[in-house]
């Protein structure tokens, strides 16, 4: 319940005007048959699944870099003398020269995690064989190749520069990440997906403080995972993340029994599912 009245209280944040979300709809429209094969709407206003559509998009973005120069050296008459070398140098300086997004495994990088790391394998070392078959289908039709990429590539995909979050804190079998944009820590288990979000800032805040606020999180997230029910309350309240107004409402609901006193965080309630 204490989940819901943040949620109720949390002052609003202007979507729209966000970075994440201007990312999204400049893109989204783009590629909806992908992201419908996410469950992912091209009118979202999810913000969770918002992070994880450009997630998406920032996937398909590196994979049209490389697929239209892979085009463009064959029109040019070079791959027949191009070596499989130079290609797969010619397209990685490209990569790079864009600062595009990737995740490094086993010292490789894979640059379309909606692909396998098989696939991806193709796409980073030995590039000409998208233009053959039967990989010159993943150049119209990726949606047969899509993979689950939230579970296979989980805490590396959301702490890589395809995402915006922030680590906070990982244990075992979850991990706490805070937006900027968004204003709030999202709480995501180990199959990728979205267990819990705790907003902060409440709209009785007048002047919310972003000093030190990594660090202030990190104090409310510790707190979070200790299940220290009392502890987690105040140290919102102490952090400057729920005004006096909230923090009583929820005090006056425990001392009432409205709220007990037990597990703040149960693994896999409120699960965003992504396929």
């Amino acid at each position: 319940m204490i989940y819901s009245i943040l949620a109720k209280r949390k002052k609003k944040v202007n979507i729209r005007q966000t970075e994440e979300y201007k990312l999204y709809f400049k893109y989204c429209t783009l590629y909806p048959s992908i992201l419908s094969f996410y469950h992912i709407s091209i009118n979202e206003t999810n913000q969770f699944k918002i992070i994880q559509a450009n997630i998406i998009i920032k996937s398909l973005i590196n994979k049209d870099l490389i697929e239209n120069r892979l085009k463009e050296i064959e029109s040019l008459g070079l791959l027949d003398s191009y070596t499989e070398e130079e290609i797969r140098d010619d397209i990685w300086k490209l990569l790079d020269e864009r600062n595009s997004p990737y995740i490094s495994i086993e010292k490789s990088r894979v640059y379309i995690p909606i692909f396998s790391r098989t696939l991806n394998l193709i796409y980073n070392e030995e590039c000409s064989k998208i233009l053959e078959y039967p990989y010159s289908d993943l150049i119209k039709k990726p949606k047969n190749s899509c993979i689950d990429l939230f579970d296979v590539y989980n805490f590396s995909l959301y702490e890589s520069p395809f995402s915006s979050l922030i680590l906070i804190k990982k244990d075992v079998s979850s991990a706490a990440y805070y937006h900027p944009d968004f204003e709030t820590i999202y709480i995501i288990n180990d199959q990728g997906r979205l267990d819990l979000e705790i907003p902060l800032f409440d709209r009785y805040i007048k002047h919310p403080e972003q000093h030190r606020i990594i660090m202030k999180i990190q104090d409310v997230v510790e707190n979070f995972y200790k299940n220290d029910f009392n502890g987690f309350v105040k140290s919102l309240y102490s952090n400057g993340f729920i005004s006096k107004k909230t923090y009583s409402l929820i005090r006056n609901k425990i001392l009432i029994g409205i709220i007990k006193k037990d597990r703040i965080y149960s693994k896999g309630k409120n699960s965003n599912e992504v396929l």
